[in-house]
């Protein structure tokens, strides 16, 4: 079996613990951009979540034996094609889900993990470390988009001895967060906010990534995810051996980008390629190009002199026209050099008398309105008596720009600061209720918002934070229904403020449709439940009816993939019945047992296979 350059591995469905929205979604993720966008070769990426497909005769389920089994079985093989020299080649392990310490040691946990038996159904994380160190020599990055869940029920948040093993055994480690912070995922993202932050950064720099540009980017957009999905804060933390070669490229297996070298046209008709080299129209490369203005020292490895020769000097071709230099031309380039001089010196003379004329204009007005504001304050009774507009007339030159904004100065009231200190005390306390993943406590601080009225001071402050805790509240909705949950989905999409016009009837489109998948679940929960109560141990028929009735629930509805989980354990359990009855000699029995395993279903073909040498053997 081939050595993987990527592993990821990814959970939701838990079988004993909350289910997580996008653990599964991560991993898909990640594999699908190394295998789609960064040249990785299927078959070098091995994927381990809720849903993934067989590995040929391989389960991919990612459960404790599964996981186990593959790091375990991974051979030696190195990964190195020859067709990335210029890198050091690296292996990824990713893995999205739940995380445990119990006791001081570090466990990630499968999806049979049970917080009631951590040190017997988790992964210790040392020993992850020393499966994934054994599988070859080269350079490994450790991605854990790990949910410390601060409701984890049993043990205590992990990342202290992960640290500490990643420091001792030589494994570069990014943590998705702090070790006193939580991971967290949102809906409008459709990942976990550290793995949408990896997924950014690496189609940011796609073929160029390395390790210190991938952390720096992660260090600084995952806090910025986080405040814009109002989440709590989330920084990476990164673990990094003295020897790493923090500018190398980290992609696995990618090919060498700097064969497929970009190629343009320099202003002189030369090539120049993205590594700052230039080409000349006959194919040689120049040095680098360097900016004009700065000193150049050393020795001249330039194609081209630094003083080329004039055109005069130059041999000309047979049959090419060349002027040569004569008398003439001298006092051409003289009458030339003149006016040149005459053009510069008048054109500075012509800027010094526009900004004169502009300084003159500018206190002209001025001038001129201080005159025509004069006869306002002092008129004269003769001027009053025989022209009585003329105060009218005289002050019509002052600016009308210049009285409004007086006037208006004049009229807009100064905010109360009592108003002030009370809106921001309310919008305080709104923001003190808040809790991440609690939709009723974003409705009450809307409720609370609501009380900067219009007009008050911090109204819009007030306003744009219930649209952003609308939108929250919807955010939570959609994980709520992603995880199956459409009832809670429902009920969350229902707080949603009707102020926001746009968010609210997105979130009533939301309502008709879990609604209806609702229903869809009730109606396919029914049948699993009528499947379950069918089976009687020890009975392959029973188990065949049960699949009967499991393949009633349509595709593509929800209740479907824990129906054909059932149905895949369902034919499983009939084909071990079959088993145990052949080794007893009794091939009969057995014959009779494997055939009732249906068709389309995991063991249908071992099944098969089975009754082909029972039937022999008992004939014999």
């Amino acid at each position: 079996m081939a050595n993987y350059a990527c592993v990821a591995i990814g959970i939701s469905r838990y079988q004993f613990l909350q289910p997580l929205s996008y653990g599964d979604a991560d991993a898909q993720s990640l594999q699908q951009f190394l295998v789609e966008q960064a040249s990785l070769p299927s078959e070098h990426c091995l994927l381990l979540t809720d849903t993934s497909p067989r590995f040929g005769e391989y389960s991919t389920y990612p459960s404790r034996e599964n996981i186990l089994s593959w790091l375990e079985a991974v051979g030696q093989n190195s990964l190195t094609d020859g067709s990335n020299t210029t890198a050091l080649n690296w292996r990824w392990f990713f893995f999205s889900g739940y995380g445990v310490s119990w006791q001081q040691v570090d466990y990630i946990m499968p999806i049979d993990g049970n917080p009631e038996d951590i040190p017997g159904t988790g992964i210790p994380m040392q020993f992850l470390f020393e499966s994934l160190k054994t599988q070859g020599n080269e350079n490994l990055l450790v991605l854990l988009d790990i949910n410390r869940s601060p409701g984890f029920e049993a043990g205590n948040p992990p990342g202290r001895e992960t640290v500490e093993l990643a420091h001792e055994m030589g494994i570069s480690l990014v943590l998705s967060s702090q070790l006193d912070e939580f991971s967290h995922e949102a809906a409008a993202l459709g990942n976990g906010i550290f793995t949408a932050a990896l997924l950014e950064a690496l189609r940011y720099y796609h073929c160029q990534t390395t390790l210190n540009n991938l952390y720096q980017y992660l260090h600084s957009r995952t806090p910025e995810l986080s405040h814009h999905h109002w989440r709590p804060l989330q920084t990476p933390l990164l673990v990094m051996p003295i020897n790493t070669p923090t500018q190398g490229l980290i992609l696995p297996l990618i090919a060498n980008p700097l064969q497929k070298e970009r190629l343009v046209v320099g202003s002189n008709g030369a090539v120049i390629n993205n590594t700052g080299e230039e080409t000349n129209s006959t194919g040689a490369n120049s040095s680098t190009i360097t900016d004009s203005s700065t000193p150049q020292t050393g020795t001249n490895t330039s194609l081209v002199p630094r003083n080329p020769a004039p055109l005069n000097q130059i041999e000309p071709k047979p049959g090419a026209i060349v002027s040569y230099p004569n008398n003439q031309s001298r006092s051409d380039s003289n009458q030339n050099r003149w006016w040149q001089r005459l053009l510069l010196w008048g054109g500075a003379a012509l800027i010094l008398a526009l900004i004169i004329a502009a300084v003159v204009l500018r206190n002209r007005e001025s001038f001129i309105t201080q005159q025509a504001l004069e006869p306002v304050s002092k008129p004269s009774p003769q001027t009053s008596l025989t022209n009585p507009n003329t105060e009218i007339t005289a002050s019509s030159p002052v600016p009308a720009a210049t009285l409004s904004t007086q006037e208006s100065a004049s009229t807009i009231p100064k905010p109360d600061p009592i108003r002030i200190h009370k809106n921001q005390t309310t919008l305080a306390q709104a923001k003190g209720l808040i809790q991440p993943n609690q939709a009723s406590l974003f409705s009450q601080a809307i409720t609370v918002a609501r009380k900067v009225q219009p007009g008050d001071p911090l109204y819009e402050e007030a306003q744009e934070n219930i649209r952003r805790w609308s939108l929250v509240i919807l955010d939570l909705a959609e994980g709520r229904a992603k995880q199956g949950n459409f009832q809670g989905a429902i009920a969350a999409a229902q707080l949603v403020s009707k102020e926001n016009s746009s968010v609210h009837i997105k979130a009533q489109e939301k309502i008709e449709q879990w609604q209806v998948l609702f229903k869809q679940q009730q109606q396919n929960q029914a049948i699993i439940q009528a499947a379950r109560q069918k089976v009687e141990r020890y009975q392959a028929s029973s188990y065949n009816r049960a699949i009967s009735i499991l393949r009633k629930v349509p595709s593509g509805q929800p209740g479907y993939t824990e129906a054909q989980e059932l149905i895949s354990q369902a034919s499983r359990t009939i084909y071990l019945i079959a088993n145990s009855r052949a080794a007893r000699g009794n091939f009969e029995h057995g014959i009779e047992t494997a055939a009732l395993v249906p068709k389309n279903t995991p063991y249908y073909q071992d099944a098969q296979k089975a009754i082909a040498r029972w039937q022999k053997s008992n004939k014999k």
